[in-house]
């Protein structure tokens, strides 16, 4: 284990876990009083970690990195009282670390700059021989004992005045920037005895002042650096509604849904505003903001005494199908919650989960809700919470009402279908328009894979894609949104397999081989907006 201790007030604990190269790593992140404790639970024995914690001051602007100890060491600094931090790590396996660096910078090979957004005034530059993704394992030939890198900028239309930072490593952050304004980057190494060519220039739109690409308390899979990143905010509050805050707010960005209608605001209630309009609602990246507890054994005398507090509702502006329910445990012999929901007609939904938070699905649009959250153990049932209220906002026009004459719904049916699939929930069947039957497997009621059949009582088959990864599917749910799917692997990378394919929206379909050497794609889930079971 790794160790790190830093002076800062704020008290919380929890996991981070995240994935690379199928290698699960978790990070446990301990507050007490002024100090923080991060704990890295190896995926092996034989992995090392590199990384380091980039801690930006309360104004934002003063970096200050702290390379992670190595050899199990401690490390202990003082900081600012309300910091926000990047944490950067990534396990590599030991026994794949044999090179040495030469001590030299190759001055010969092109550098390839990539930059991805940190904050709408800050970037993430990463540059290297190699182009440096989320599955690279170590960059042994960018090495800089004997040279260093220098990187330049400067606003691409008004400024012709290059700003120079010079770094001993193959990427840095650069702040100070100013929000939804193009800069140009360019990066060149450097020794004692020669200098390398300034690399092809890049473009870079900083974000606007409203959008941040890092969350607090989430992690996020960043395309453009060779780590998982961790945004960790820490003035008390733990969704951080305040003016620094990201995309946690107590207020929505619209006052009213896309029919006009006023969203629902109370205290209780927090408003999720990073799903941008054209995406499709997701439950699975919803979740993903609220790292999982770790359960620790409890030594249980009896049922919970007392109920959980600061029950709080989050939603996400444009998804009117779920909420998520989040609380404060209270006591240390509470084992699991029951979390009951009231809705319109007076039905109950009951949801058991260990954690302190959960997903409520099969909202109805323009609805009335009551959420409820009970602590209970194995010795039996504590007091509940007082109820909290919430109104769901207006159904998303783009997702289609079917005039069919009658009520076309989902039916609850069994099929036979191929393997290909990351979701193994109940299955759902539809008699479309398309003349075919729609089979329906879920991940939950916002993620799932879409299959194609002839007949009801016939083998359901995968749905390939000629020009894309599924985006067009979404229309055999009747959405009009382009979906979010799971993938992309190139076609030679799948199985080879029989299957309905196209090429976009509106075009009949064909059967036929897809996968392997078709160059057909297929994936493995699809969001499309429309929650399942639905009606339209």
């Amino acid at each position: 284990m790794v160790h790190l201790s830093i002076i800062c007030l704020s008290f919380m604990c929890l996991w981070v876990s995240f994935l690379v190269r199928r290698q699960t790593m978790k990070v446990r992140i301990t507050a007490t009083g002024d100090t923080i404790i991060l704990k890295f639970l190896r995926p092996e024995a034989d992995t090392k970690l590199e990384g380091y914690i980039l801690g930006y001051g309360s104004g934002m602007f003063s970096k200050q990195f702290i390379k992670l100890p190595e050899e199990n060491e401690h490390y202990e600094t003082e900081i600012d009282a309300e910091p926000k931090y990047l944490i950067v790590v990534q396990p590599v396996k030991a026994n794949k670390v044999k090179k040495k660096c030469t001590g030299k910078v190759s001055l010969e090979k092109p550098l390839h700059l990539m930059i991805g957004t940190v904050t709408p005034t800050s970037v993430h530059l990463s540059w290297g021989t190699l182009l440096k993704t989320p599955y690279t394992d170590a960059h042994l030939e960018d090495c800089e004992e004997d040279g260093e890198f220098t990187v330049r900028y400067k606003e691409k239309e008004t400024s012709h005045k290059w700003n120079y930072e010079t770094c001993p490593t193959t990427d840095t952050v650069i702040d100070n920037l100013k929000p939804d304004t193009p800069y140009e980057f360019e990066v060149r190494a450097e020794t004692k005895a020669d200098t390398g060519a300034w690399s092809p220039p890049v473009t870079h739109n900083t974000a606007g002042g409203s959008l941040h690409k890092y969350t607090f308390f989430s992690v996020c899979s960043c395309q453009f650096s060779p780590s998982l990143h961790v945004c960790l905010y820490l003035p008390g509050s733990w969704f951080g509604t305040g003016p620094n805050s990201t995309i946690f707010r107590a207020v929505p960005v619209s006052d009213v849904d896309a029919m006009g209608k006023q969203r629902f605001t109370a205290p209780h209630v927090i408003y999720n505003t990073g799903k941008r309009p054209e995406e499709p609602c997701s439950v699975t990246r919803s979740l993903g903001l609220f790292p999982d507890e770790e359960n620790e054994e409890v030594n249980v005398t009896g049922p919970p005494k007392t109920p959980p507090s600061n029950v709080t509702v989050v939603t996400v502006e444009g998804c009117p199908s779920f909420v998520i329910i989040d609380w404060q445990k209270t006591d240390n012999e509470t084992t699991a919650y029951e979390i009951l929901t009231k809705g319109p007609n007076g039905n109950n939904i009951a949801v058991v989960t260990n954690q302190t938070h959960t997903a409520v699905e099969n909202l109805k649009p323009q609805s009335n809700y009551e959420f409820t959250v009970t602590p209970k153990n194995e010795l039996g049932v504590g007091p509940p919470t007082e109820p909290v209220s919430f109104s769901t906002e207006s159904a998303d026009p783009r997702i289609s009402d079917v005039p069919t004459g009658k009520t076309a719904i989902w039916s609850s049916f069994p099929f036979k279908a191929d393997s290909y699939s990351e979701c193994n929930g109940r299955q759902f069947v539809k008699r479309t328009w398309y003349r075919k039957f729609v089979g329906i497997q879920l991940c939950n009621s916002l993620r799932y894979k879409i299959y194609l059949s002839d007949s009801l009582k016939g083998r359901f088959y995968t749905i390939g894609d000629q020009t894309g990864y599924g985006e067009d599917h979404c229309q055999f749910v009747d959405s009009y949104l382009d979906g979010r799917t799971g993938g992309p692997l190139q076609p030679n990378q799948l199985p080879a397999r029989e299957g309905y394919f196209r090429s976009m929206r509106q075009e009949p379909v064909k059967f036929g081989k897809i996968g392997g050497t078709s160059y057909i794609n297929y994936v493995a889930w699809y969001e499309c907006g429309v929650p399942i079971p639905g009606s339209w």
